[in-house]
């Protein structure tokens, strides 16, 4: 597995390189088939943030990305907290997928059971593969202390299963993706207990509503 260091605002000497690379040999070894992982270590130059000046941000290649990130006001503490969540996330997956193959309904299932007793219904979705990349633009608020992050995904295809995976191992309670059938925005996202729901975005429903009102 392929290791990238990259510190932004500041230097990353070599006993902090040695830390990371450590750490990540660990992480390899819950994730075999990562072919690469990204380490951003990242100092923070506002003075009123000096609790989290030094935030580290962990990004997994492996089926798909796998992003976590920490901050404290050391940065081998924040590499610490990182790891351990990066690793915490893998085990989860590692056991999630361990419960398929003993009796345990798949996320398929449980998501396709949710969607049956939605209204509206949601249509089936096939196949995805790939993981979305992204991008990402830090937009202050004018007039505010308050910095807004944007990311861009591009959208690659994958299963419902594989997107809630990707919604876990990221850590949010919803995940955009595209369907492959349909070719429409969709995003799953986390109910209470273990049921997940699927939202479509049709957006020619609306050109189609507007024409029947002129």
């Amino acid at each position: 597995m392929d290791i990238a260091i990259v510190g932004r605002h500041t230097k990353v000497n070599d006993d902090m390189r040695e830390r990371i690379t450590s750490k990540m040999e660990k992480i390899a070894a819950l994730a075999p088939k990562a072919t690469r992982v990204e380490v951003h270590v990242v100092h923070e130059r506002n003075p009123r943030l000096a609790a989290d000046a030094e935030r580290v941000e962990i990004t997994l290649h492996d089926r798909g990305v796998i992003r976590v990130e920490a901050s404290a006001d050391d940065r081998v503490v924040a590499l610490e907290l990182a790891a351990a969540r990066i690793g915490d996330r893998l085990r989860k997956l590692h056991e999630r997928r361990a419960n398929r193959h003993n009796g345990a309904p798949s996320l398929r299932e449980v998501v396709e059971a949710d969607a049956a007793a939605a209204t509206p219904p949601v249509g089936n979705v096939e196949s995805w593969e790939g993981a979305p990349g992204d991008s990402v633009r830090e937009i202050p608020l004018d007039g505010t202390p308050i910095v807004i992050r944007s990311k861009t995904h591009s959208a690659e295809p994958m299963t419902v299963s594989e997107a809630i995976d990707q919604m876990e191992l990221v850590g949010h309670d919803f995940y955009l993706f595209l369907d492959s059938e349909t070719q429409l925005p969709s995003a799953v996202y986390r109910r209470r207990g273990w049921t997940y729901g699927v939202i479509h975005i049709d957006p020619e429903s609306r050109d189609a509503a507007e024409r029947k009102s002129a």
